[in-house]
């Protein structure tokens, strides 16, 4: 092959590449887009949230659960708003609702018990508890409730110390008052 030839070919097999570079994108797909939305909206909702604009993450939240009825987050963010508000009728309101759209939510299952167990209903509130811990084993608040239930309002300082354990080793940071909870319930044993 003659030097030309072969640099010929070479420049329309660069030509041909670089058009594949250069070449528009892809539009989204509706459902793409709609979903990017959704997760703006729910960001927007969240960041309102954390700066403390209750108002406005309440306001956005009931606008995401009453336009995505098929997502538990939305409902999920409602009830902590309520519950942090000392509103547990609501919260329990929200939280089942959540439930029904995901039976494995386990924020949702770890605040339910937590209302159980403000209200005295330990037997419930370890039901919450084990059915969050039974959807994420390592879902940390739920870990610690389920100790606190266990050690503190029935008397099982030996299970407790092993969800103390447990907690240890999976959370971020461990409250610093652990090691002594775990001391006092082995001394309790």
């Amino acid at each position: 092959m003659s030097s030309i030839k072969t640099f010929g070919i070479c420049l329309v097999v660069i030509s041909v590449l670089s058009g594949c570079v250069t070449a528009p994108p892809q539009p989204e797909s509706d459902e793409q887009a709609e979903q990017a939305v959704l997760e703006a909206s729910f960001s927007e909702a969240v960041k309102a949230m954390e700066r403390g604009d209750v108002a406005e993450a309440r306001s956005r939240f009931e606008q995401l659960a009453s336009d995505h009825p098929e997502k538990a987050g939305p409902m999920v963010n409602l009830g902590i708003i309520a519950f942090n508000e000392g509103d547990t009728e609501t919260a329990t309101k929200w939280f089942e609702a959540a439930l029904a759209v995901n039976p494995d939510h386990v924020q949702a299952l770890n605040h339910l018990g937590v209302i159980a167990r403000n209200a005295g209903e330990f037997d419930q509130a370890e039901q919450f508890y084990r059915a969050a811990l039974s959807s994420d084993p390592k879902y940390a608040p739920a870990i610690l409730n389920l100790a606190f239930l266990l050690d503190i309002y029935l008397g099982n300082p030996a299970g407790a110390v092993e969800l103390y354990e447990r907690y240890q080793s999976v959370a971020s940071e461990p409250h610093p008052r652990l090691e002594d909870w775990i001391f006092d319930a082995k001394n309790r044993i």
